[in-house]
């Protein structure tokens, strides 16, 4: 406690007393994420609104011996950002500037507490847009996509956070401040510390601000809504799609327990007049309507569709959207779910998924579970609500018990624990699932080096 007490008395003398904060209220809200399952434990939240008070603040707490919780938007599903032993919560959410935008340069400056949505809209008037998209994208800030890689709904097409990324301002334990990269297109000299920052979940530096790179917005999406028997002929229709329409930026999926949760939970009429077992949600830009339909009508002549929705307007478009991007909120909704976020190569999946679903079927029998995901880029979504009449630690056990079966399945297909959220707290007993020893070893190393007395988020990522 005196380490703490004296720490904070250090503090005050960088911040100010609104930029400090101790409540019971505070912790629950900045010291929790989206996970929903641990229980928030921190000594104080902290609100710095530069790179030099962040400096100041962990040199500080480095001295003191303080461990420290970067804080973003707190959107993560795995505890990434959850602070459950008495440590210092750091939000970044103060760091939120946005711009200038160089239009030569297709470049964008912003801080860590930025929010994913409000950079779409600051570029939007230059016909521009950063293209790391996702549901939680309005909640979201850039340094927690940056520090887990976040991928999203737009990954067949523009790929992870990391490829949008040029340069990093970041500050490790020491209290140094780094400049990885700067914002050069080309670099060739020695290791990439900027990508090695990317993905880390902020266990070796704490973001602070980013450079950013662009992209043109495109001068025209479809998107449509389709209805299939099952999942075998999703994925024929994907590979069929994939082959006839380079301009493909998004193939989501979702099975039909998770769309009717959407439409029961936000009071939605149902999109389709044939219902079927899963449904394929496509964006294709720069391409017009009558284009799309006679390309479809090739497709639809193997009986794969049982329905189809192309929308008609922007409206209709967000819309649709909104049954995909809906699905978590509304299985969430006042239910205890054990979450999965998995991924295998994405010419395994239909026997991956064939297997996992029987495996659910005989080792959960009468569970909802539900299935959806980024079919595009092999990444799916398992999420198992607890039954009515179990308790929450029954449920518990018998969900990790089948994650471990999961992870075996997955494994086999050369599959990982975790696709889009990290690894945090939650996955920690499970990477080894994804990663060799040796792997693991050099990981460690890494960290030991950035962090030596382990200070930075930690128990995260290894145990």
């Amino acid at each position: 406690m005196k380490k703490i007490d004296s720490f904070l008395t250090e503090v005050a003398t960088i911040l100010s007393s609104e930029q400090i904060r101790s409540d019971p209220d505070s912790i629950l809200f900045h010291a929790q994420d989206w996970s929903q399952v641990l229980t928030p434990n921190a000594s104080a939240i902290l609100f710095p609104t530069s790179t030099d008070e962040v400096s100041k603040i962990v040199k500080s707490a480095s001295r003191h011996q303080i461990p420290i919780v970067p804080s973003g938007g707190r959107t993560g599903l795995s505890g990434g950002a959850v602070a459950t032993n008495g440590e210092v919560v750091l939000s970044l959410t103060g760091l939120n500037f946005i711009g200038p935008i160089h239009e030569g340069a297709l470049t964008l400056r912003a801080g860590a507490g930025a929010i994913t949505e409000a950079v779409h809209k600051f570029c939007e008037p230059q016909g521009l847009t950063w293209p790391v998209d996702f549901a939680s994208k309005g909640s979201s800030t850039v340094g927690g996509n940056i520090a887990t890689n976040a991928g999203g709904i737009r990954v067949i097409r523009y790929g992870n956070t990391r490829n949008w990324v040029l340069g990093l301002t970041l500050v490790t334990m020491d209290g140094t401040i780094h400049t990885f990269n700067s914002e050069l297109e080309k670099n060739n000299t020695g290791y990439d510390l900027r990508q090695l920052m990317i993905g880390s979940e902020g266990t070796l530096g704490i973001i602070t601000e980013a450079t950013l790179k662009l992209a043109p917005i495109p001068h025209e999406t479809q998107v449509l809504l389709f209805s299939l028997k099952g999942f075998p002929e999703l994925i024929e229709f994907f590979n069929a799609c994939r082959k006839n329409f380079p301009e493909l930026s998004a193939f989501e999926c979702m099975d039909h327990e998770s769309l009717e949760s959407v439409t029961e939970h936000f009071r939605v009429p149902f999109p389709m007049a044939t219902k079927g077992t899963v449904y394929a949600l496509m964006e294709v830009e720069n391409t017009s309507i009558p284009s799309l339909e006679a390309r479809l009508e090739k497709i639809m002549e193997a009986g794969l569709i049982l329905d189809a929705v192309i929308a008609q307007n922007g409206r209709e478009k967000k819309s649709l959207w909104k049954y995909r991007e809906g699905v978590a909120e509304s299985i969430l909704h006042g239910s205890s779910v054990h979450q999965e976020d998995v991924s295998v190569p994405v010419a395994m999946l239909p026997e991956f998924y064939s297997t996992i679903q029987k495996r659910y079927q005989e080792a959960l029998p009468g569970w909802s579970v539900y299935f959806f995901g980024h079919i595009g880029d092999g990444n799916l979504h398992i999420f198992i609500k607890k039954p009515e009449n179990m308790s929450l630690t029954e449920f518990q056990k018998h969900a990790r018990n089948s994650d471990h079966e999961l992870f075996q399945i997955l494994k086999r297909y050369n599959g990982s624990v975790s696709a889009e959220h990290g690894i945090g707290i939650l996955k920690r007993h499970a990477l080894h699932f994804t990663r060799s020893e040796p792997e693991l070893e050099i990981m460690k190393g890494i960290k030991k080096t950035f962090d030596p007395n382990g200070l930075l988020n930690p128990g995260k990522i290894f145990s």
